[in-house]
């Protein structure tokens, strides 16, 4: 899922894809802080394919 955002983003911001995973992560990490324990985990198995 992470790469698949990643792409998006590159697309959309018009940045290279290396540039965009490193945006996509800079977000997990973002929301991870500001989100109780259990949900930051859902969301970053979530980009990180656990969920698939």
């Amino acid at each position: 899922m992470k790469h698949i955002v990643a792409k998006q983003v590159a697309e959309e911001a018009g940045i290279t894809e290396p540039q965009a995973e490193l945006a996509v992560e800079a977000v997990i990490g973002y929301l991870k802080t500001r989100m109780p324990k259990e949900t930051a985990e859902e969301v970053e198995n979530l980009f990180l394919g656990a969920n698939e």
